[in-house]
């Protein structure tokens, strides 16, 4: 088996698109599901565009630009109205549900036409220099003839996962699993060189833990709620009837739950921001807020390590002079432009 898995590490070498790792990942998210040699072939599409629906339509992070899978995903997206953080049982629905939809039909038969095929090639290398059109022939022609080299042979509809690699991935699974997402964040990490904790933005994001942030907001609500205001409402923070906490910079951007994104707000509202970029014009609102949030951690003695990570500067001195407001007001600007380049929807 270590001469097949080393054909293994080839599949993922000058890789253009990506839609190799999210076949190789869905079968093996499947395999472990379901332990069944015999695999549907549209069940393995399914399964790629619930992989690819996070990173793509919820993080909009890029998988090259001439990526098939990603323009898949907004197609679907866009003609049943689904939302960026769609839970994955839904999406799974959705798609069963619409499977016969002539959308999803042609993206199935798509990506059938040629990945399974241009996956295993590696594995047959008599197929060396062989045009594209004619490898899926030859591949079928040498699995009749009892050449059943690599992970699985092909079958109709159905892709048949061979003996020896069932064991293989039975034994190693996490191994094989971690390997195959290490290759697909390198890829991902080359077309997005601009973009923090891509290994992060690869699935569905985790709950939050935002309890120790929302007890401090809420000490400084109770001391200072009247002379502070809402980043979007503009309405005292002691007004506010049912408290959440905000990422200012959406959670699936900047993925980390660090103080000095963080703000107030009401939670109906916090809702229906969702993931969406705040306009330029709460920008200094929020500065002005955090500018004051910050000088109460610091009288009280409650200063949250993220802020002397954050910024490289004497934060006492920068609160009263405004250094403090120019440089963040800039570094905010700096991502709020970057997520416009990125696609994400801004909130108003």
């Amino acid at each position: 088996m270590n001469t097949s898995f080393n054909t293994l590490n080839s599949v993922f070498q000058s890789v253009t698109n990506s839609y190799k790792y999210y076949w190789w990942l869905a079968i093996l998210r499947i395999l472990k599901r379901k332990g069944d040699s015999k695999i549907n072939m549209d069940d393995v599409v399914f399964e790629m565009l619930e992989l690819v629906w996070f990173p793509v339509n919820y993080y909009k992070i890029s998988l090259g630009k001439t990526d098939q899978l990603s323009k898949y995903i907004k197609e679907i997206q866009i003609e049943f109205d689904i939302r960026d953080q769609v839970d994955e049982s839904e999406l799974k629905f959705i798609l069963n549900e619409e499977r016969n939809h002539p959308l999803i039909s042609r993206i199935v038969k798509n990506v059938l036409r040629y990945v399974p095929y241009r996956f295993i090639r590696p594995w047959f290398p008599e197929l060396s220099g062989l045009k594209d059109q004619e490898v899926n022939g030859q591949i079928q022609q040498l699995q009749v003839l009892g050449f059943e080299y690599g992970p699985y042979r092909v079958s109709d509809s159905e892709i048949f996962i061979d003996s020896n690699w069932m064991d293989f991935i039975s034994n190693n699974y996490s191994l094989i699993e971690n390997y195959s997402l290490f290759e697909l964040f390198k890829y991902v990490e080359k077309n997005n060189p601009s973009i923090s904790n891509i290994s992060l933005k690869l699935f569905k994001p985790q709950t939050r833990k935002l309890t120790a942030s929302t007890k401090l907001w809420k000490t400084f609500i109770m001391q200072s709620g009247n002379d502070h205001f809402c980043v979007f409402e503009n309405k005292p923070l002691s007004h506010i009837n049912e408290l959440s906490i905000d990422h200012f910079i959406p959670w699936s951007f900047v993925s980390h739950d660090e103080m000095w994104n963080l703000h107030p707000m009401e939670k109906g509202l916090n809702s229906s921001k969702g993931n969406k970029s705040p306009g330029p014009l709460y920008v200094e609102r929020f500065v002005n807020l955090q500018n004051a949030f910050v000088g109460f951690q610091i009288q009280s003695k409650t200063l949250e390590n993220s802020y002397r990570n954050f910024f490289d500067f004497n934060l006492e001195s920068s609160l009263s002079d405004g250094t403090f407001k120019n440089i963040f007001e800039s570094r905010i600007h700096q991502d709020l432009e970057l997520m416009r380049k990125m696609g994400f929807q801004s909130f108003c």
